[in-house]
């Protein structure tokens, strides 16, 4: 067990810290269900081994440079088809805490990462535990790059190279928790459409015509926001498409 987190009201009140693991979801979601364990566990670790990213990917982090963590949520009152919004609440907490040092650089992209000035710095996966229409827990994964410098990819990037200062990872994951926390009482208490316009204010690339590749070849079009469903709408110059996660690929 480590130390709590503070100023949050319920996220944090119970953590778990290991030095390194094979990936912070893959623990939690075995220990939601195998547990009794409450809505607001914490696990976190400075390496992960085979982190996890979006459609299969890896995340590869420096040890002990970066936030990798992971909130367990237990949203019952979350049917299926509206879980999408725990990436938007991920998303906008992360942005939230991000502007206090980069300001409205920060944006969102659809589905699940962070950008800022056109490189990533964080992303999101969530892992569901379903039980009939409803979801039974969700595993809220974060990675967050703070201090490391260098990256095996150019399109990465962390708070330490924007910024050129070095960050406590404590101080920055519990302002991480406050804003998850914020988003999820708001969706909680029915403000969907708040949460919403937030969101399309943040959207990576929302109105402007760019390049994207789908089954059919590479296209021209302007992201218009997301459906009922969360997924992403694109206006051509023939009509407004919508993809799924797998089914569209950002250009440029």
């Amino acid at each position: 067990m480590h130390k709590i987190f503070a100023k949050p009201l319920f996220l944090g009140k119970k953590v778990v810290f290991l030095p390194q693991c094979h990936s912070t979801n893959s623990e939690l979601v075995d220990i939601a269900r195998n547990s009794h364990e409450p809505e607001g566990l914490v696990l976190y670790t400075d390496h992960q081994q085979k982190g996890k990213g979006q459609r299969g990917n890896i995340w590869i982090d420096e040890p002990e440079k970066n936030i990798l963590m992971s909130i367990l949520l237990r949203p019952k009152y979350i049917s299926i088809s509206e879980q999408f919004y725990l990436n938007i609440i991920a998303g906008l907490a992360i942005v939230d805490t991000l502007k206090v040092f980069l300001g409205d650089q920060v944006k969102l992209k659809w589905p699940n990462d962070v950008y800022v000035n056109d490189k990533k710095i964080s992303g999101i996966l969530i892992e569901s535990n379903l039980r009939g229409n409803k979801l039974e827990s969700a595993v809220v994964g974060i990675g967050l790059n703070v201090n490391q410098k260098n990256f095996a990819l150019s399109t990465a990037s962390s708070l330490h190279i924007q910024t050129g200062r070095i960050f406590d990872r404590k101080e920055i994951m519990e302002s991480l928790l406050v804003f998850v926390e914020k988003w999820y009482l708001k969706f909680k208490n029915g403000s969907k459409k708040n949460i919403l316009e937030n969101y399309y204010q943040i959207l990576m690339w929302r109105g402007e015509k760019r390049q994207f590749k789908s089954a059919d070849g590479v296209f021209e079009g302007e992201i218009t926001g997301i459906d009922e469903n969360g997924n992403l709408k694109i206006k051509t110059a023939i009509e407004e498409a919508v993809f799924r996660i797998k089914e569209i690929e950002f250009i440029g």
